[in-house]
């Protein structure tokens, strides 16, 4: 009877786990039977890296952010937040310690729980100066971070100012079980492909250069998402290649497009639908404040003169972008929408460029001083014929002045490793700015370096000090004036000639719906995408 017994329940037992495989397996199969489709989007720059802790790069960051969670999601307005691996969140009375309440139901790509622990151990390898992350002033402020049990963590803060949710915000969150495998100073070499993910999306295949394809992350804690199969980011160095692509069905979405082509597609490609929408993205001509004579304020204020950015926007950008006059674009609250922009005034600028001691001594139409000519490289990325085509207005613009402009095109990271390292004498490029109001990343003295993004040698103490001071304000009435008098100093200082602020753009096949591109990200929803 015992060995009856033993039997029965050996059967039992068997027949129970091939049923529970069996649902185990249509369980699976009925959650990836929802999801068709492969979106292929066009990109004409390469990423440098996808590793969160290195790259600095705003098209790099739209993609580790299908990758890893953030404690909450940037709403649109740019100053308000919604849940995401935090449920809720709340201060203190004296809004010194910020308490997150995590989801307990969030799985890494490897099946190990997200808990708290990943919220600390991300937080001490943000702040360690062995890992060299861009974003490590973000963190000045707070003191430590301490677990509560799995799933509560408290960020102790040394100073109460307004941007404290922000800056607790600012980077995904990693594992912990995987980073702390690494010595500290290795951790921003890792490759991207390693990392447990516990975003919608995991890294499928990456071509370095050519391709990179994400895919679904089976364990993402939103049952059912993300809706698509399959997305890939197909890397095509130049934006007519990528128009002409798009108009055969070859790629189904792009991010931007030569202007001049936006209203030839809106009316011969009725597949297609274009999104308009206000963004963070201003585009500038940035002087290398290290080199002579761009260290001189006369001088770069001379070359605005000279620069018709006007002619700019309207010959290149067909009412989808007005100037820019300052370093916070519109949507900022801080912006300052009254400063005067720099005329055009070629005669000024032959003016203030005699007085600094420029002359055409040898009669071949362009200037000198101290027998040396005044010519210089101005830098861009290939791929980007709006960009190569202001290269070439420049260029143009500065000859009537008697300046010689050389354009230089550069493979987007080998541009952009340049640009960090100050090997530049000018630059055509573009930020994408924080939604917070805080001029320190770009302006600040201390950002003078390698690793920070004041790349033109700009150093204002009083700029640095008011600009604390305004960020510091939890009352924007009272921060506003104050951030409008540092946009000024910044502008009439002239360290970039800022060109223009651009309506973003988002291009898409109708054949796809559910995208709500908006200021914060074009893919901030990219997982609730679908096939109609």
């Amino acid at each position: 009877m015992k060995i009856d017994r033993i039997i029965t329940g050996i059967l039992s037992l068997a027949l129970a786990s091939v049923l529970f495989l069996t649902f185990c397996s249509c369980t699976e199969s009925r959650n990836a039977s929802h999801r068709k489709g492969t979106l292929i989007i066009g990109e004409t720059s390469a990423y440098e890296s996808l590793n969160p802790m290195h790259t600095t790069d705003a098209h790099a960051r739209d993609i580790y952010q299908q990758l890893f969670l953030l404690l909450l999601k940037e709403n649109s307005d740019l100053l308000t937040f919604s849940p995401q691996l935090a449920r809720s969140w709340e201060f203190s009375e004296d809004r010194k310690d910020l308490t997150f309440h995590l989801r307990d139901d969030v799985l890494w790509s490897d099946g190990v729980k997200v808990t708290a622990n990943d919220v600390k151990a991300t937080f001490n390898i943000q702040i360690d100066p062995d890992v060299l992350w861009s974003g490590r002033h973000l963190k000045k402020y707070i003191d430590s971070v301490s677990v509560v049990d799995d799933y509560t963590v408290v960020y102790h803060f040394n100073h109460v100012y307004p941007y404290q949710v922000m800056d607790v915000n600012d980077g995904p969150i990693l594992p912990a079980h995987f980073i702390e495998k690494f010595e500290r100073s290795e951790i921003r070499s890792v490759p991207i492909e390693e990392f447990p993910t516990d975003g919608p999306f995991r890294i499928g295949e990456w071509e370095k250069g050519q391709s990179l394809t994400l895919v679904p992350n089976e364990n993402y804690f939103e049952s059912g998402k993300p809706y698509l199969s399959k997305v890939i980011f197909k890397i095509i160095p130049d934006q007519m290649t990528l128009i002409t692509q798009l108009r055969a069905g070859e790629i189904d979405c792009m991010e931007t497009a030569p202007p001049a082509e936006v209203d030839m597609l809106r009316k011969n490609h009725p597949e297609l639908r274009i999104y308009e929408f206000d963004g963070r993205g201003y585009v500038y001509l940035g002087w290398n404040g290290s080199r002579t004579p761009f260290d001189n304020v006369r001088v770069r204020r001379a070359l605005s003169h000279a620069i018709n950015r006007k002619m700019i926007i309207d010959n290149l950008y067909y009412g989808l972008a007005k100037e820019c006059i300052g370093p916070f674009p519109p949507v900022v609250w801080a912006y300052d929408p009254d400063i005067t922009p720099i005329p055009y005034d070629p005669a000024e600028a032959v003016r203030i460029l005699e007085e600094e001691g420029f002359e055409d001594t040898d009669g071949d139409g362009y200037l000198e001083k101290d027998g040396e000519p005044f010519e210089f490289e101005l830098l861009t990325n290939q791929g980007n014929q709006v960009r190569a085509d202001i290269q070439i207005m420049v260029q143009e613009q500065l000859k009537k002045v008697g300046v010689k402009v050389i354009p230089v095109t550069m493979e987007w990271t080998v541009m952009l490793s340049r640009h960090k390292a100050g090997d530049f004498d000018a630059v055509v490029s573009a930020w994408r700015a924080s939604s917070k109001a805080d001029l320190s990343p770009i302006w600040s003295c201390d950002a003078r370096n390698e690793e920070g993004y004041n790349r033109v040698n700009y150093c204002d103490p009083v700029v640095d000090s008011l600009n604390a001071l305004a960020a510091s304000m939890l009352d924007f009435d009272e921060a506003r004036p104050l951030f409008h008098k540092v946009q000024r100093m910044i502008y009439e200082a002239q360290p970039y000639t800022f060109l223009y602020v651009r309506s973003e753009l988002l291009i898409l096949n109708k054949r796809f719906t559910g995208a709500v591109p908006d200021a914060v990200s074009t893919f901030n929803n990219l997982h609730e995408w679908r096939v109609d």
